[in-house]
């Protein structure tokens, strides 16, 4: 994967991050009892599947390389790039649900918001600073036109 280069991504390349996706967003809805409308159904025995199956699809190694003079430690596999990817994505997710930052996980709950991040500072609430300044700008919104009509 050196440059970044994954190789050709295909429709079935394409499905199959989708549908990792699909299982990363259950299993956050799982763990932070999301409510809001968007998480859907939630099927936790296909999201585990998923993500392993995901995670098995490529044999990888650590192996040392020569960069400029120095060792450097670099991550080998025979799979494509594409499937490295993949595997490397619901590698995290596994990281993630099962390890210890799984209880700071959160459901980013500003309007039209449908995204989950990890609460990292004891004041975050929000997804990204975006999402902060939506939240507040409504509030800030409702106290106007309450005021006007009240």
């Amino acid at each position: 994967m050196a440059g970044g280069d994954v190789g050709h991504v295909g429709e079935c390349d394409l499905e199959a991050f989708r549908g990792l996706r699909r299982a990363l967003r259950d299993l956050a809805g799982v763990v932070t009892e999301d409510t809001r409308d968007v998480s859907g159904d939630r099927d936790l025995a296909r999201a585990v599947a998923e993500v392993n199956a995901a995670v098995r699809q490529t044999a990888a190694w650590p192996q040392l390389e020569v960069v400029g003079g120095e060792l450097v430690r670099r991550t080998a596999s025979a799979a494509p790039g594409v499937v490295r990817v993949l595997a490397a994505i619901a590698a995290e997710g596994v990281e993630l649900f099962g390890g210890e930052r799984r209880s700071l996980l959160r459901a980013c709950y500003a309007p039209g918001c449908v995204l989950y991040f990890v609460k990292d500072h004891p004041r975050r609430e929000w997804c990204s600073p975006g999402c902060g300044n939506r939240v507040r700008a409504a509030r800030h919104y409702r106290r106007v036109t309450s005021r006007e009509h009240g």
